[in-house]
């Protein structure tokens, strides 16, 4: 065997050595490793969802317990002098929060001008049952209408928080300088009702 021979038989073994390495290579990085990423994709993704179902067993097997707390609650709740507004919807609590103004201000011997109320479209809830209103009312009256106004509504049968409070003295009536007009705005939870049937 000549030593050209011997070279050629050598480069030979190098190609295909070569070739034998590009072809297991490529193997690996288009059929092996694609497989192997979404194998384990594909256990990721059954580990994730078993681990759904649990949960949604857990909250499931806890249903029962859940709603009889609910029930006491509710039955506790009957039971205080101060309860958030129940309503079918939310015009419906709308109205009844706005009669409760207007009420509370006539209570208290002051002359009403305005009452508004209106859904809080910035408060969400996540079951969908609660709402949040918000509302004024402005009104006119002597200091005596004001605080008993304001005490209604601090410790009246239901919910309501102020949130603001203005007086500034009734400039159409100068004659009489003990009348103030009252600015109040108040935020009030509300429990849908309709939405649980």
């Amino acid at each position: 065997m000549s030593a050209r021979s011997a070279e050629k038989q050598r480069e030979q073994r190098v190609v295909i050595g070569a070739l034998i390495v590009l072809a297991v290579s490529s193997l690996l990085v288009y059929g092996v490793l694609p497989v192997a990423r979404r194998v384990s994709a594909r256990e990721v993704q059954i580990d994730a969802a078993r681990s759904r179902a649990a949960l949604l067993g857990g909250y499931a097997a806890a249903a029962p317990r859940l709603e009889q707390a609910a029930a006491q609650d509710e039955a506790w709740l009957a039971t205080t002098a101060r309860r958030v507004l129940h309503a079918t919807s939310e015009p419906i609590a709308a109205s009844a929060l706005q009669s409760l103004l207007q009420d509370a201000a006539e209570g208290a011997g002051m002359a009403v001008n305005r009452v508004e109320v209106n859904p809080d479209t910035d408060s969400t809830s996540t079951s969908g049952t609660v709402a949040q209103l918000r509302g004024s009312i402005s009104a006119y009256g002597d200091i005596h209408g004001v605080s008993a106004l304001l005490r209604t509504l601090e410790a009246g049968p239901r919910v309501v928080v102020v949130e603001r409070f203005s007086v500034q003295q009734n400039s159409a009536l100068r004659g009489a300088p003990d009348v103030l007009q009252v600015t109040i705005g108040v935020r009030a939870p509300v429990l849908i009702d309709g939405a649980l049937r």
